[in-house]
């Protein structure tokens, strides 16, 4: 059994684990990785859903293929805030709930999930309701993690494949789904691993403001630096 630590970018993952030998990990192929409970799994998982998707059905099976089946994720990376007065720049968060804004009928101004016939997941009534356009993550301690010292401020996440360059949308995307941070893996992330009954454990360190920027309303080198505390925080270094 094994702990996947994926992220977006072999940058995001040398911040995550700064003392991994981590020079011959590919992106979208698992490579060994030591932590504090023993052997885990670390694997650069692409930017943007489709490759996040792509990659974490690869690292699954390539796991379970070799006796060695993902028993918890975590995933971290960069994402943009919607209010930097509510998350400033190089705040640490903990995702409690993953949005994907753009599945469903579009009617020219929006996207209507359940407006839609078809849910992405429909779940023996047994198992809960069916999957539109949202999901929740585990709780830390479902993963067999403990919060250390209460870095991580829990907060709600937008997955988007166009990241939102205009006032307009980052406002609208906002005010129609309540979300904090918009990143463009995580909602790809969790619905593989709750297809697969593993608990996704989402991390995110805030680098930007969504939409137009100032200057001084992004710190990318800052924020990358800042995902060195993060799995320390889970308790896994």
């Amino acid at each position: 059994m094994a702990l996947l630590i994926c992220a977006p970018t072999a940058g995001e993952l040398a911040a995550l684990l700064p003392n991994a030998a981590l020079e011959s990990v590919k992106e979208m192929r698992p490579a060994p990785a030591q932590v504090k409970q023993g052997q885990a799994l670390a694997c650069v998982i692409g930017v943007g859903p489709v490759n996040a998707a792509l990659a974490m059905g690869g690292a699954l099976a390539e796991a379970r293929a070799a006796g060695t089946p993902v028993t918890a994720v975590v995933l971290a990376g960069l994402a943009g805030a919607f209010d930097l007065a509510r998350l400033p720049l190089l705040s640490l968060c903990l995702v409690k709930e993953e949005i994907w804004p753009e599945y469903g009928l579009h009617d020219g101004t929006c996207v209507t999930a359940r407006a839609f016939s078809f849910p992405l997941w429909r779940r023996d009534p047994h198992d809960g309701e069916d999957v539109y356009d949202r999901l929740s993550l585990a709780e830390p301690g479902a993963a067999g993690f403990s919060l250390q010292n209460g870095l991580l401020a829990e907060c709600r996440s937008l997955t988007v494949a166009g990241v939102s360059a205009s006032h307009g949308r980052a406002g609208d995307m906002a005010r129609r789904y309540g979300a904090d941070l918009e990143n463009m893996e995580g909602f790809a992330v969790a619905y593989a691993c709750a297809r697969h009954g593993i608990p996704c454990i989402e991390a995110r360190s805030v680098s930007n403001k969504v939409g137009p920027r100032a200057g001084d309303e992004k710190d990318f080198p800052g924020a990358l630096r800042r995902l060195s505390l993060v799995l320390p925080a889970l308790g896994v270094l």
